[in-house]
This record gives structure tokens, C-alpha cells and sequence, in this order.
């Protein structure tokens, strides 16, 4: 768990539109570094591998092995972590199942990541499967060509998400015994097709900067028919969360 509530203040909504934009702001960067850097190491390998690491090599196994599964240029920890935060946030605040990280599948720890930045999806008592799409921005400071970049991403596939990045999406669900959220996403995908109506973009902001103008302008331009979120983390001091976070979650295991 991130546990957003017990180092951030509470998030401050606001709406364009029909289209919702809002900040998380840090309160407490110390709090924040220790509990993402607490459960880092699951986000890059399965948990019962860890475990078992651990048991056979100790501490400094588990140690090792991270330090072969982390990223370890800035540029790289940052896009990683914003990915994280929106992760966290999705499954957290807005209700999304969202499976193991598909960081733990990364063919090398200083490649990117090819397809949606992350993927959730819900059962509505109401409306039925919903599946959100999220693009994840890291920065010092994000400007506007940044919010553009983000929203080119979630424009890709007219708005919906990748056909190769929701089987992956079903695949990391069932490995994780989510069988009838797995099923769901099958369903939309090979039987009922996805279409906007069932799909809610998130673009998640990762700073410590303040973006809100570009947010605004974007969502007051957005034309299409998908419903939009855009929420803002906001750290007192980026580059420092960042390297911290990822240090501490190794002297967590050495």
C-alpha cells in the first residue's frame, strides 16, 4: 500500500466541464519515501520470489537481485515511479483492480516500457465492466508539452486501450487469481468489444511543480467522448523522493 492519506493532504477535486482534475500534495516527503520504498521491490518481482530469495540467500540476496531488477538511471527511476504512484492511486482511490505491475516482466531494468502505462478495471453493480487507461508523466517540473505528450498517449487506439496491452492487462489478472476480472477483460475485448462509453482516461502528474493551468487548458480542449480525470502528485522535492525511495528499498534487504 502507498497509503496516499497518511502522507498527503486530501485531495482537492475540481471540475472542467464534465471532465474532473485534482492535486494530492505531500505533507510529509520522509512518510512518503518510507512507505512507496516499503513494497518497491514487489512492483519489479513476485512476491513468492522474493520470499524465497530471502530463504535461501538472506537479506543481501534479496538485496542483489533487486539491484539487477531497478532502474538505475534518474531519468528511468523517475518514469518508473511516476507509473507506480498512478498504479497506486487507481487501485487506491478509484476502486480499479489493477493485477501485478507488468514492471515485473521488463525484458532489462534500463529499458522502457512499450504500451499503456497502466490499465484498471471495475465491476459497476449499474454499468457494468469499466476499464480506466492511464498515461503517467515523472518530472521536475512538468510543462506543457509534457500534458500534450501525455494526452497524445491516451489518444492512441482512438482513445482505448491497446489490444496487445489488454491481453497482457488479463494475463497479469489471472496470474494473480483475479479469474472473473480477467474473464471481464476477455470479454470486452474478444466477445463484446471495448467501446468508449465503458473506458475512463486517467492522466496521472507526477511533481513538484504545479501544472494546473496546462491541465485546465487540456481538459477545456478534449474533444472526445471518453470520460477524463487528471490528478497531480505533488512532492516537496522530486529528484530527492526519487532517489531516496529506490535506496531505501534496497537497504530495506541488504
Amino acid at each position: 500500500m502507498t497509503d496516499f492519506e497518511h502522507w498527503c493532504d486530501s485531495p482537492v477535486m475540481h471540475n472542467v466541464d464534465k471532465h474532473a482534475y485534482g492535486n494530492v500534495v505531500s505533507n510529509n516527503d520522509a512518510a512518503g519515501i518510507s512507505a512507496v520504498s516499503a513494497t518497491l521491490g514487489q512492483k519489479y518481482a513476485e512476491v513468492d520470489m522474493l520470499v524465497h530469495i530471502a530463504e535461501q540467500f538472506g537479506k543481501h540476496g534479496v538485496s542483489a537481485y533487486l539491484a539487477n531488477k531497478f532502474p538505475t538511471k534518474a531519468s528511468a527511476r523517475s518514469g518508473d515511479l511516476g507509473e507506480i504512484m498512478a498504479t497506486a492511486y487507481l487501485h487506491e482511490h478509484c476502486g480499479y483492480a489493477t493485477g501485478p505491475s507488468r514492471l515485473i516482466d521488463r525484458d532489462h531494468q534500463q529499458w522502457a516500457m512499450r504500451g499503456d502505462d497502466v490499465l484498471g478495471v471495475k465491476i459497476d453493480t449499474k454499468t457494468g465492466v469499466q476499464v480506466a487507461k492511464v498515461e503517467a508523466k515523472s518530472g521536475k517540473k512538468i510543462p506543457k508539452k509534457v500534458v500534450t505528450e501525455a494526452r497524445k498517449g491516451l489518444g492512441r487506439c482512438n482513445g482505448l486501450p491497446s489490444p496487445h496491452s489488454l491481453s497482457q492487462f488479463a494475463e497479469r489478472l489471472r496470474r494473480a487469481s483475479h479469474d472473473d476480472l480477467a474473464d471481464a477483460v476477455l470479454r470486452v475485448q474478444l466477445t463484446d468489444d471495448i467501446r468508449p462509453d465503458i473506458v475512463t482516461h486517467m492522466m496521472f502528474l507526477f511533481t513538484m511543480d504545479d501544472p494546473t493551468e496546462f491541465v485546465k487548458d487540456d481538459l477545456a480542449n478534449y474533444a472526445g467522448s471518453i470520460e477524463q480525470l487528471t490528478m497531480t502528485l505533488r512532492v516537496a522535492a522530486h529528484p530527492e523522493f526519487i532517489s531516496e525511495v529506490y535506496e531505501k528499498a534496497l537497504a530495506h534487504d541488504a
